[in-house]
Parts: structure tokens; sequence; C-alpha cells
């Protein structure tokens, strides 16, 4: 399993998956129950403050990784994170793909701080974010909306000082 940077060859196979009303129902209201293109994905990728990746495992793509917001400044991002090909879910592909997506945030781009959040009702993503050594930081009431109801917002995070620890154990 390996993430790579996301290219415009892949732009169309990420937009499906991002056009996915189960993938897109668990992402930012601005992903959320929307058709996604591949221009939207080359935008994204353009934007200097996001960092985009695809997964491969056994060197076909199914899946997701990415930055975005990051503050070169205060040396933060966000983690977003999907399984495209539902087909490979429960082998931890997206759980070593967002480990390897902290050490190349912390390692090669000097981030010293990441985060992510997760709606309450999709608690395998929080397993994704505890397998890659994130830690639960709190939380926001009714702050995003799930299949029409609001429902809390929970927050994950890693800081680089964690990561090396974790990397000597």
């Amino acid at each position: 399993m390996i993430i790579e940077e996301l290219a415009p060859e892949h732009f169309g196979t990420v937009a499906r998956w991002v056009s996915n009303p189960e993938i897109n129902r668990w992402l930012s209201a601005e992903w959320r129950n929307k058709e996604t293109t591949s221009t939207l994905l080359a935008i994204a990728a353009r934007n200097r403050r996001n960092r985009l990746f695809l997964v491969r495992y056994e060197d076909r793509p199914c899946g997701f990784v990415g930055l975005a917001d990051i503050d070169a400044m205060d040396k933060t991002g966000m983690v977003w994170y999907f399984l495209g090909e539902q087909m490979l879910a429960g082998r931890g592909i997206i759980s070593e793909a967002v480990r390897q997506l902290v050490r190349l945030a912390f390692l090669d781009l000097g981030l010293k701080s990441l985060y992510a959040w997760i709606m309450e009702d999709n608690p395998a993503s929080g397993k994704v974010l505890l397998n890659a050594g994130f830690k639960e930081a709190g939380r926001i009431s009714s702050s995003a909306c799930s299949a029409g109801r609001q429902v809390d917002r929970i927050y994950f995070d890693i800081v680089c000082k964690d990561e090396v620890e974790r990397a000597r154990d």
C-alpha cells in the first residue's frame, strides 16, 4: 500500500468516488451531497493549502488521503481521507495511508500538528484515526448535518513529537 501525489490522470476516478453519496456523506459541506468533477479536483489540487494523494493497494487505485488548510506559519493542517473501493474495507488500507500521510506531513513538510474531524455517527472513521496515532481532542455539538439531522463533530489531533515517539516503539 502506497500513497502518491494525486495526478491529473486520477482526477476522474477520485471525482467519481467523491460523487458517491456513501462516501461524500461524511465529508465537509463543500463536498457533501454534490456531484464532483475532475475540474473541481484540479482546482483543489492547485490550491497551495492542499496536498492530495491517491492511495494504491496492490498497484490499484483504491482511495484518497489529503491535507487541507495547510498553514505554513502555524505548521498545521487538516487530514481527510476515504476508501473509494468499498470491497477493500476492513483491511486497514486507509489507516496505513493516513499513517504515511502523517509521516510525510511531519518529516517532509515540516508541519508540527495535524487535526481531523469525524461525524459522531461514523465510528469507523474514528477507528482509522486512532489506528493512525491520533487522539480524541474534543467535540463541537450539533455542528454537522448527517442524513438530515444535526450531529456532533468529534475532533482528533496528533503532534509531531507523538509521531516520533510512536515510531520509536
